[in-house]
């Protein structure tokens, strides 16, 4: 597994399940059936911004030692709005990446507080099945859990499709849905990443990952990639 520039600054992205249903064509009255899994993979299209000369090396060090397709590593999506963050006890505002990185500047007592810091802990309630799609999960530190948020489980990435009976952030534990299926087995108290969901990822083609380098202080770096299975 290749280990990605550590300095990466998107500037566009797109993450979507693929693969998740197939159909045939329409018949004579115009109805058509469709087969459904949740089994499907995910693919992702990312853009991010090269602007200090460290960002080209390491682009194109990072491009070259993946060997086209054959090279693995772990990315996740970057846009962290949404996320169940912990709210400030004083204030009521979120406590986002961003915003703990401000403060810790600021102040290094601000990571050491548990009420001011973002760092979130779910786990898994009990114990979670080979492609499974629901499960229970114990908040310990964190907030309300909604549809369309991304967690990992290890390497694995998954999206909350539906939380029945919502959730007020308040609750121990707390039902959700999710795809794609999981992977593989867990056992109850796993952890669930929120904080910087990843996923194991490939490029999808050889020639689908490329540094385009320009004449102007900004550059980019394109990925197009599919979940390494």
């Amino acid at each position: 597994m290749v280990a990605p520039p550590a300095n990466l600054r998107c500037s566009s992205e797109t993450w979507r399940i693929e693969n998740a249903a197939r159909g045939g064509g329409p018949s004579i009255t115009g109805t058509q059936q469709f087969v459904m899994s949740p089994a499907g993979r995910w693919r992702a299209q990312a853009s991010f911004h090269l602007i200090e000369d460290d960002d080209y090396l390491e682009a194109r060090g990072f491009m070259a030692g993946l060997d086209g397709q054959a090279g693995t590593f772990l990315i996740g999506p970057t846009d962290y709005r949404g996320q169940p963050w912990n709210a400030d006890p004083l204030t009521g505002a979120l406590i986002t990446p961003r915003v703990q990185e401000r403060s810790f500047r600021s102040d290094p007592a601000y990571l050491a507080n548990a009420d001011t810091t973002a760092l979130l802990d779910f786990r898994a309630s009990g114990a979670v099945a080979l492609n499974a799609t629901s499960m229970a999960i114990s908040r310990f530190k964190g907030g309300a859990l909604k549809r369309g948020q991304y967690f990992s489980f290890g390497n694995r990435l998954h999206i909350i499709t539906e939380v029945p009976g919502g959730d007020d952030g308040t609750r121990a534990v707390v039902n959700v849905n999710f795809r794609p299926w999981t992977r593989a087995a867990y056992a109850a108290g796993a952890f669930l990443d929120f904080y910087a969901p990843r996923c194991l990822m490939r490029l999808s083609q050889d020639e689908t990952g490329r540094v385009d380098m320009t004449t102007s202080p900004l550059s980019s770096l394109s990925l197009d990639l599919v979940e390494a299975l």
